[in-house]
């Protein structure tokens, strides 16, 4: 019997400690955002930030921080190289736009693309690095995507025309290149066109070394040879006066030896260790019409140029989607 008091305060200590674990449940934690098991608990978007980039962070330098969206975001993991990275931004701009939630891309992405281009719009996403995530219904798609406290984080290589180019001349506005690439590119205009008066410039993309394996073990098939690029030379020749191909491409050697113009109105602008991916884009944007094989890259600099594209025939390629989607662009079989 001497036991009996001793049992009393044992249950009298289980039912409080019940209690208070009800009372925590239901008055505390809702007061605190459920941070999905998938991303880790407790974690804020800053720690969440590397895992979207396919590069180091590197330290965050931010002045201001924003308040935490309300809403869900729209987001991007980075991959691929500038041509890639560019779809990768304009998905967010453009799905940003078409759903009203707020946009925000990995700084490592837009690291790169502010080499390239002035003023970007879309935020990196450190001014929010310290609001904590909330991605436990997250999807990866503008499709899959139902409410406004939903975020969209797109995919690696995410390459949206159909919703980007609904807004084809915003998006050429937003991509605006920098001061420096723009005065050199007027420059190689001007040393192309040889005293040519009021030439017509016709940028050309070539891509080839990683291509050839990469076609051949994805499609089977093999990269477009000098008959495309003659055929589609030939056009623009015969329907402009004083015209003045300017060629950019990843194998300038192969570009002069297979690439013969009619009276020197091929002109190889990329020169390899000299030019790099942004000055070849921007030199190409400031032509007035362009010929295309494949590849994220030719498809940004002919966008951005405007003017009739020619485009290589290769079937459910990115390229063919963006020439399907705009009034003056054709597609050629070589």
């Amino acid at each position: 019997m001497s036991s009996r008091p001793g049992q009393n305060l044992l249950g009298i200590a289980i039912v409080l400690a019940v209690l208070i674990i009800v009372v925590v449940h239901v008055t505390v934690l809702p007061l605190y955002e459920v941070v999905p098991n998938k991303v880790g608990r407790g974690k804020v978007l800053g720690e969440y930030e590397q895992s979207l980039c396919s590069s180091n962070l590197g330290p965050l330098k931010v002045r201001w921080k924003r308040h935490c969206p309300r809403d869900g975001i729209v987001t991007v993991a980075q991959g691929g190289r500038l041509g890639n990275q560019m779809w990768e931004y304009a998905s967010v701009w453009a799905v940003a736009r078409r759903t009203g939630l707020d946009p925000y891309v990995p700084r490592c992405l837009r690291r790169v693309l502010d080499e390239v281009f002035a003023d970007l719009s879309v935020p990196g996403m450190g001014y929010i690095a310290h609001c904590p995530v909330r991605w436990n219904d997250a999807v990866s798609s503008p499709e899959q995507w139902g409410r406004v406290n939903q975020s969209i984080v797109l995919p690696r290589f995410v390459v949206l025309p159909e919703v980007v180019l609904t807004w084809v001349n915003d998006i050429r506005h937003e991509f605006r290149f920098r001061k420096k690439l723009i005065e050199t590119a007027d420059r190689i205009l001007r040393e192309a066109a040889d005293d040519r008066p009021n030439a017509t410039f016709v940028g050309v993309h070539v891509r080839r070394t990683d291509y050839i394996y990469y076609l051949w073990k994805t499609r089977r098939a093999v990269v477009a040879d000098e008959e495309f690029f003659a055929q589609a030379m030939n056009y623009f020749r015969s329907k402009y006066r004083n015209t003045v191909f300017v060629v950019v491409s990843d194998d300038p050697v192969w570009c002069k030896i297979h690439l013969s113009g009619v009276d020197g109105d091929v002109f190889i602008a990329s020169k390899a260790g000299v030019t790099g991916p942004g000055q070849d884009l921007a030199t190409m944007s400031a032509c007035n019409h362009s010929i295309i094989d494949y590849g994220s890259f030719g498809a940004w600099g002919a966008i951005l140029a405007g003017g009739e594209t020619l485009v290589y025939n290769m079937s459910r390629h990115s390229s063919v989607r963006v020439a399907e989607l705009l009034p003056r662009w054709q597609i050629i079989s070589g």
